[in-house]
């Protein structure tokens, strides 16, 4: 469920690796029927999406992968952008591997630092969200041979990377850390107590995965010396099992998922003297030791956050070197997550010393770029919420703060870098509103200073600037759409210069002109506090302000999240266009108070009290809306999934909810936060032991006995959902039926929290819009084409 502002450093990234869709040169020839097939089931209006890839160091230079027309094979590919020359960089045709008798595909790969050796990686499998197991293979780009890093028989392989002089590749198989001497083929085990339901090296469990978003958890130091790496100890966390039912007889799966106010794993990071290994012996505890961030004790008394005050350690790096010594920096933090202390570990003796904390009166979000060292050696970047808003802070290495980098009653979404020649940092933010996401620079001065320099706009069109920008941040990929624009991209020299379009969707855009479809209007809605929020407003293109109109409100409404932004909605947005056309239903979206963009007082409004501020806005929302001589005050619904699912169950039977709206359509709710994870959920409502009545108040199934028998209420749920446990709807079907109240309820059975594949989003959107046809509309629609 983790939708949070992302803060992220775009320095070595990908760009986007996405294929086009099909042309839509047809569709500039005719205009295709507005259908909940056309919208659900077909790209007819799906943009294409420019076909993208890793940043080469210098210059507008990208390489991709390329699947090559009637084969398995793949290519790796080099593109300019500039000139649109692409160049083959590894014939896929070539890479038969011997092991399996077979070409391989290429999936992802790493250069060594020299260029003469590419790590490929193949045959992957899904490990809850992400391929991240699979077979790693060395290309020799010299000699053209193949060599697997393994064998297959052992085990899938994960994360496999070079040391720096690519002479070894280190890898995780089954929870264990290893490494490969590719000189003599040599394996040698780092860790050997990796198991299931207990120890787990160099990878995360569950919860860490979901909400903290860590995958990859070792990583070499830069001179090759060392090897850091996280274990866990999930041994004391309880276990949780899934139930399909799609088989004669019931299969189960099952992993370790903490509950709110339960145990986690114990955590800890250990670091491989490389140096003083032996490769000939397996397993070698002796070269390897852990640092002292007081994380790892099991005699600590779970139950309270005050009795664990180092509870996590959600990101890891290393430094360079400070005097003389590269370190191991880690975030460490409290139960609560409203304490995180910048940790460097020395290798040495596996000291821990703390160079930075940050206490807030709530909560710290942690994402990729809060820290990032420069390249001079000397600074790092710190982004922080202390001053209201997140903002950037330059320190010196050893932790003394020297000033802010930017400052104002607005937001850093997102943290480039710093070009250290022209001393410019490059930021997106919301200096132009919150529902719009632009791209500025900004003079940094590297020495003690009391105020931040006034940044300078680059990006010039109103709406939605998603940059990318090149490993020498002399260029940009900028991705922008507004809500009646399809998405295009466009390749800029770092002032903001075009240099070329590399995908216009103009076809499409032709299209969505000539269908004419409603456009969203932007406008606040008064929240309960008179908080004015900010909403769009969907209305038929033959509106009649005199004519009473139903209303569906769209909600989701979780910590930062937005969903009232300039920007291309995509198959959502259509749906609810297609809504408003074919049955003249008036669809608006509000982002009540805890949501982001808004600075952290506005976000901070529901801690410790999830659910009721914000139904509490939708509520006053809505009533403001009925308020209106347009509005049937009778037919007024509310929607959402995942937040927006307990959002829409929360605004429909709390408070004033049962008076102010007549249906909802909830799909995978959380429907007593004591059902979610510890990370999520205790980062803004703390454990039910110190919360209890919290926790109470933000249960949608303490309030089933209030819904109305005016009221009509759908619920969905896939029943493999490991993110919202399919529990959370059995149990409030459980309460609705103890109160006597009617409701209609639809699983989708082995599907998970995104409820897609095959047919499903056609069927599911097709029994959403019946919903909303037999609940919130009187009259014939207007459009019939339901197919």
């Amino acid at each position: 469920m983790s939708q949070l502002r992302t803060v992220a450093v775009v320095l070595a990234l990908f760009v986007w690796t996405t294929f086009p869709s099909a042309s839509h040169a047809q569709q500039a020839e005719s205009v295709p029927d507005f259908t909940l097939r056309t919208i659900h089931a077909s790209n007819e209006l799906s943009p294409d999406r420019f076909q993208g890839g890793r940043w080469a160091d210098e210059g507008p230079v990208v390489t991709y992968i390329e699947p090559v027309s009637d084969s398995d094979a793949t290519h790796l590919m080099r593109f300019n952008l500039e000139t649109d020359e692409r160049t083959r960089i590894i014939d896929g045709t070539t890479l038969q591997a011997d092991d399996v008798d077979r070409l391989i595909q290429i999936e992802g790969y790493e250069y060594s630092r020299d260029g003469s050796k590419v790590l490929l990686y193949t045959d992957s499998k899904r490990v809850w969200r992400q391929n991240t197991k699979g077979f790693y293979y060395v290309y020799d780009t010299e000699t053209e041979e193949l060599t697997p890093i393994a064998d297959r028989e052992d085990g899938y392989q994960m994360f496999a990377k070079f040391n720096p002089d690519a002479t070894k590749v280190a890898f995780v198989r089954k929870r264990d850390l290893f490494v490969v001497d590719l000189g003599t083929g040599n394996e040698t085990a780092l860790t050997t107590d990796g198991a299931d339901g207990s120890i787990i090296n160099g990878t995360f469990d569950w919860v860490y995965e979901e909400e903290f978003g860590l995958r990859d958890g070792f990583s070499w130091s830069p001179d090759g010396a060392y090897i850091s790496f996280y274990k866990l100890d999930e041994s004391d966390t309880r276990e949780f099992a899934m139930t399909d039912f799609r088989t004669r007889y019931p299969e189960y799966e099952r992993f370790r998922y903490p509950k709110a106010g339960e145990v986690n794993s114990e955590i800890k990071v250990g670091v491989v003297d490389m140096t003083a290994l032996d490769t000939t012996q397996t397993g070698q505890p002796d070269a390897i030791q852990y640092f002292e961030t007081e994380t790892w004790d099991p005699e600590l008394d779970k139950e309270t956050e005050a009795s664990d005050p180092t509870e996590y350690i959600s990101r890891m790096g290393w430094t360079p070197k400070i005097d003389g010594k590269h370190r191991v920096w880690m975030f460490r933090m409290n139960r609560g997550q409203n304490r995180l202390d910048v940790l460097y570990g020395n290798p040495d003796d596996a000291s821990a010393e703390t160079v930075l904390q940050e206490n807030l009166d709530t909560y710290i979000d942690v994402e990729d770029g809060k820290l990032q060292f420069l390249d001079d050696g000397k600074h790092f970047v710190y982004l922080s919420e202390r001053t209201g808003y997140n903002h950037i802070h330059l320190y010196k290495n050893d932790g003394t703060y020297l000033g802010p980098i930017t400052d104002g009653e607005w937001e850093v979404t997102t943290f480039h870098g710093i070009d250290e020649g022209s001393l410019q940092a490059y930021f997106t933010s919301t200096k132009a509103g919150s529902i719009e996401r632009q791209l500025y620079r900004v003079g940094v001065s590297m020495g003690k200073h009391e105020a931040a320099m006034e940044p300078e706009r680059v990006s010039e069109e109103s709406g939605w600037h998603s940059i990318n920008m090149s490993n020498d941040l002399s260029y940009y990929i900028d991705q922008y759409s507004n809500a009646t624009t399809p998405p295009a991209w466009t390749l800029h020299e770092a002032d903001g210069t075009l240099v070329t379009t590399l995908e216009s969707n103009d076809s499409l855009r032709n299209t969505i002109e000539s269908m004419e479809l409603p456009a969203p209007s932007f406008t606040t809605l008064p929240g309960a506090d008179e908080t004015p929020l900010n909403t769009y407003i969907i209305k038929p293109n033959d509106f009649n302000e005199n004519r009473p109109h139903a209303v569906l409100m769209y909600v989701y409404g979780g910590p930062g999240a937005q969903t009232v932004t300039n920007q291309w909605g995509g198959r959502r947005m259509m749906w609810f266009q297609y809504l408003a056309e074919t049955y003249n239903v008036v669809v608006v979206s509000v982002d009540n108070r805890g949501t982001g963009g808004r600075g952290k007082a506005f976000q901070d409004v529901p801690y410790r009290n999830l659910g009721t501020p914000e139904s509490a806005d939708q509520i006053a929302a809505a009533q403001s809306l009925a308020d209106s001589s347009w509005v049937d005050a009778d037919r007024v619904g509310i929607w959402g999934w995942s937040y927006g699912g307990y959002m829409t169950l929360m605004s429909m039977l709390s408070g004033e909810g049962p008076s102010t709206f007549s249906a909802g359509l909830s799909v995978a709710p959380v429907t007593d936060w004591r059902f979610y994870d510890t990370i999520y959920t205790e980062r803004y409502m703390s454990t039910p032991q110190n919360n209890e009545a919290g926790y109470d108040r933000g249960a949608p199934l303490d309030y089933a006995d209030q819904m109305a028998e005016t009221q009509d209420l759908l619920l969905v749920h896939g029943d493999f959902d490991d993110n919202v446990h399919f529990q959370n709807s059995m149990q409030m079907a459980d309460a609705l039926q103890e109160a006597n109240k009617q409701f209609q309820f639809m699983v989708y059975p082995g599907r998970n929290h995104g409820i897609y594949g095959g047919n499903t989003r056609l069927h599911l959107f097709t029994m959403l819009t019946d919903f909303v046809e037999e609940s919130l509309v009187e009259e014939e629609p207007m459009i019939g084409a339901t197919e």
